[in-house]
């Protein structure tokens, strides 16, 4: 077969790659991760890059209506939509890849609550009695006869008495790293002021970090990432789907999540100074099909109707063969499903806001790609999942991006313009989540678009700023997402019989939700109209809770309960399920 020379500028890098090659998989094999946020379906326009020689085809009506949406040269083309067959000479914008590890911020300190340290993974500083010739047995033997049960503080206290009052002998201590009642490693000295965690949100967009001390509870570090599977599709059913029908696409899926973790993983333990040998723990939280695809299990009941997890709860298990790049002879803990999509991340953040022991009536939702909404009523919890899609998270429309630098995250309408804050304070590059509700409550209260979702300003776009624009497409996309919340809002508010006014309080998690202004919000019905003071912006919940499920034992067996014990309503087989998301579509107040 043929072979053709790809250049890609502004490098000047040079490959020669085969005849009839996608060339977004041509890029990505050169070292340019693209953005395919919709899996080379050719809708994102996320993947454009310029034809600067060569002839690349022409562009067919579906990637024509895509390149002028987003308002693009004469010479630009989606790479996902060309077959190279001849010599070509590219340029890749900047904006059309994948943002580095760097390029995304760390989130800031969400939500916490105090909990008790009774972590599973400990470490027993001891001193084995010296060999003789009546006992010429191991110092491993007699290290294990030494050994406390791990459930009983008593003996811990004892322990670390017997190591105290030892003589000063140190090159007879030995460190017993035991995780509940399994002894996993024996260090050759005294190590049981270094033990760490890791407590891991794994989200479908954004993945999130802290390297936690197990001996105080102290977060020492914390950083987060573009998850790298966003290379595979920006959104879980296209992950899924990918995953479903190509087992090679399975396998890169996991590698991404692992990728992701362990890079973060290496930067904090490079921030704090400290060791992987020293992180004996991770907890994952993460939602079902992101613990599916990290573990590499199949994920062909998630893939079809009734949308089936394979597990609940599972046990620890070694990160060596995981691909951790924390001790491999650490454990792995994921957070306990629930039911269906709605996962560890749930299951962690309930724990986090300590769901058990607030107010009877309460709400708990997280915006984010897959929004996931529990209500409790009484002692009774009930759950769903709606399929949002990636907008709230700036990653389907034309001028989307994650909240980074650059990216609009907050408008409001004064002296007749809109007036935007820009996260770094330079130049918009883009509109993340919370900007986007923030610009289109103004469009509403400005008649530039109507309660239908219509665009009624000139040309059929809302002009930003300079080469940022909301299409009438992008307007689509962030109703499916709000009427999918609000259709499964209303429908566990009418199946337990209250209205929003017999709400005790609303949690909101997420990241976009930590920066949510509740007004517009309200204003375009994404979150019930309730008095102010009911709402809680709680953050990274699904993050607090891995960390409290890292530090505590008890929590960890209580979330497993919990998780059991919560009743998971299917919305599509509602009857008024329909109906009440055709109804939802309108931006329009809850009354």
């Amino acid at each position: 077969m043929s072979r053709h020379r790809l250049t890609i500028r502004p490098e000047g890098a040079a490959v020669d790659i085969e005849a009839g090659t996608n060339l977004a998989d041509a890029l990505r094999e050169a070292g340019y991760p693209v953005s395919l946020y919709c899996h080379k379906r050719g809708v994102c326009g996320k993947c454009l890059v310029e034809i600067e020689s060569g002839d690349a085809g022409l562009p067919d009506p579906s990637e024509t209506a895509v390149l002028a949406r987003r308002g693009a040269s004469a010479a630009a083309r989606l790479a996902c939509r060309i077959s190279v067959q001849g010599p070509l000479t590219i340029a890749v914008p900047e904006a059309s890849l994948v943002p580095a590890i760097s390029d995304v911020p760390a989130l800031s300190e969400g939500f916490r609550r105090p909990v008790s340290l009774d972590p599973p993974l400990r470490k027993y500083a001891v001193r084995p009695p010296a060999a003789s010739l009546q006992d010429p047995g191991s110092d491993l033997d007699r290290l294990l006869s030494l050994l406390p049960d791990p459930a009983l503080e008593a003996s811990l206290a004892a322990m670390r008495g017997l190591a105290a009052s030892s003589p000063a002998d140190e090159s007879r201590v030995l460190t017993a790293v035991v995780h509940g009642r399994s002894l996993l490693d024996v260090e050759p000295e005294d190590t049981s002021a270094r033990q760490l965690g890791l407590a891991v949100d794994l989200g479908t967009t954004t993945v999130a970090a802290e390297l936690v001390d197990l001996e105080t509870g102290r977060t020492i570090a914390a950083e987060a990432a573009l998850n790298g599977q966003v290379r595979f599709g920006a959104d879980v059913v296209t992950r899924v789907t990918a995953a479903h029908a190509d087992f090679g696409q399975a396998k890169g899926l996991r590698r991404a999540a692992w990728e992701t973790i362990n890079a973060l993983l290496l930067r904090l333990l490079e921030q704090s100074g400290r060791e992987a040998s020293e992180v004996y723990e991770t907890v994952v939280a993460g939602n079902t099909a992101m613990a599916h695809l990290a573990l590499g299990l199949p994920v062909d009941g998630l893939a079809v109707a009734p949308f089936q997890s394979l597990f609940s709860v599972l046990p620890a298990f070694p990160a060596g063969p995981v691909g951790s790049a924390a001790n491999p002879e650490g454990r792995v803990y994921f957070a306990p499903a629930i039911k269906s999509f709605v996962g560890g991340d749930i299951a962690a953040g309930l724990a986090a806001v300590d769901i058990e022991s607030g107010p009877d009536e309460v709400l708990f939702l997280d915006l984010g790609t897959n929004g996931e909404i529990v209500l409790k009523h009484g002692c009774r919890l009930t759950c769903t999942s709606t399929a949002a899609g990636p907008a709230f998270e700036g990653m389907s429309l034309s001028c989307g991006m994650i909240a980074g630098p650059g990216a609009v995250h907050a408008a409001a309408f004064r002296d007749g313009r809109l007036d935007l804050r820009v996260i770094g304070g330079r130049p918009a590059a883009g509109i993340c989540g919370s900007g986007l509700i923030d610009i289109l409550a103004v469009a509403l209260d400005q008649g530039w678009i109507d309660a239908s979702g219509a665009v009624l300003a000139p040309g059929r776009t809302i002009p930003v700023a300079p080469g940022i624009a909301l299409s009438q497409k992008d307007v689509r996309e962030v109703q499916l997402a709000a009427a999918a919340v609000k259709t499964g809002l209303h429908m566990l508010l009418a199946e337990a019989g209250l209205a929003t006014g017999d709400l005790d309080g609303v949690c909101v998690a997420g990241a976009f939700g930590s920066t949510l202004d509740v007004r517009n919000a309200s204003r375009l019905g994404l979150i019930p109209e309730v008095d102010p003071a009911r709402i809680r912006f709680v953050g990274n919940t699904s993050l607090a809770g891995a960390r409290i499920l890292l530090l505590s034992a008890g929590e960890r067996a209580r979330c497993e309960s919990l998780a059991g014990r919560i009743r998971h309503v299917s919305l599509a087989r509602g009857e008024d399920f329909q109906s009440q998301f055709v109804e939802s579509l309108e931006f329009k107040p809850w009354r």
